[in-house]
């Protein structure tokens, strides 16, 4: 979890405005107004950065390798995070100004161009669609380090990209203005109870509740549209997010229709290998008890015939056969449930592994799913 997205967040200076705002504003001159986080480029530091980081996408391993601008990059890291409210300001206003802001700021333009022509090129390469690229950008945010500092302060986009590490709302940021600059309809979704941000992007599938915008999670991979149902520590998002638009992108997403088929199946083979588990190991043990009973039978009959009672030997045969024929029954019924336990759990474990490839993963699943009755 992020901190408390600075309205519950950034340090507030309210310069007497909570109490006296129209008549100091007045007074001074100052109408009402937000004063947000800005970058102040240290010029004194004019070298760029490399910063080369490799992620999982699809079927490779992607590496993108950008030059951060040394001075802007310690410029945000210096820079002042607390927002400075003059007059009569909503806390919406100012708490969706401020993210924009750190978002927007003019001085990360170089970051994000030079990011967005290695995205480029991986695009070309693969030869992938629009909503492909937005799953590439996505893969890149959610492969960062999940990290918090202790001051617990929020990061300009270009820090985490340095960084190569932030919380949620560091990463929300970050993906937020890439995807933006991409063209793509986005916003931030910040949920005050429980310190929380993530992202939604415009989809025409797999809403996020009663919203326009199909939701990202940025801290872990995780295919577009997919709900965070529970953050670390058990704590459950419930509440509904102040939805704070970045940009004039209109994009939209358009395989929601695909996430919400591959996490139906999520769920639907866990519960199936959950609920098959006892019975096929119900059944192994049952096996086993067969086996032992026909192997201690045989150890009998064989006895007999070697002490030439043919009679009592004869005598057992048909109380033989029909273990076998049980039992021969019973591992084919066996080996059927096993095979679908297996199918299931496979599928579980695979889609929990490639939530950075959401067209493969589709045709997987399409192709192995056996009917759920």
């Amino acid at each position: 979890m992020g901190r408390q997205m600075r309205y519950f967040a950034f340090a507030i200076f309210l310069v007497l405005a909570a109490l006296c705002g129209g008549y100091i504003g007045g007074l001074f001159g100052l109408s009402d107004k937000v004063v947000s986080p800005h970058i102040e480029p240290r010029l004194n530091f004019s070298s760029s950065l490399e910063v080369s980081h490799s992620f999982p996408f699809e079927k490779s391993t992607v590496t993108l390798s950008v030059p951060i601008n040394s001075s802007v990059y310690l410029g945000a890291q210096l820079a002042d995070k607390s927002v400075s409210i003059y007059g009569n300001v909503s806390r919406d206003t100012w708490f969706s100004d401020s993210y924009r802001s750190m978002i927007q700021d003019p001085n990360q333009d170089e970051m994000y161009r030079d990011l967005a022509e290695e995205f480029r090129n991986v695009k070309t390469r693969q030869n992938l669609s629009d909503d492909e690229y937005l799953e590439l950008m996505t893969a890149y945010v959610q492969s960062l380090r999940y990290e918090t500092t202790p001051e617990n302060l929020a990061k300009f986009p270009v820090e985490t990209a340095m960084d190569e590490a932030g919380d949620c709302d560091d990463k929300s940021l970050l993906l937020a203005g890439l995807l933006s600059h991409e063209g793509y309809g986005v916003a931030l979704f910040a949920f005050g109870p429980e310190t929380h941000m993530a992202i939604g992007v415009r989809s025409d599938d797999y809403l996020y509740k009663n919203t326009e915008y199909s939701y990202i999670e940025t801290t872990n991979y995780s295919f577009i549209g997919v709900p965070t149902i529970e953050l670390a520590g058990g704590l459950a998002l419930s509440s509904d997010p102040i939805i704070i638009p970045i940009g004039k992108g209109s994009k939209i997403y358009h395989s929601g229709g695909e996430t919400r088929y591959i996490e139906n199946m999520y769920d639907k083979s866990k519960k199936k290998a959950l609920d098959m588990e006892p019975c096929v190991k119900t059944l192994e043990s049952e096996l086993q008890a067969k086996y032992a009973r026909i192997s201690e039978l045989e150890t009998r009959m064989n006895q007999m015939k070697t002490a030439g009672d043919i009679s009592g030997y004869n005598g057992q045969v048909p109380l033989y056969d029909d273990l076998i024929t049980g039992y021969n029954s019973d591992l084919t019924t066996y080996h059927q449930m096993f095979k679908d336990y297996q199918t299931y759990a496979e599928m579980h474990n695979f889609i929990l592994a490639n939530r950075f490839d959401r067209r493969g993963v589709f045709d997987y699943v399409e192709k192995s799913m056996p009917p759920i009755n």
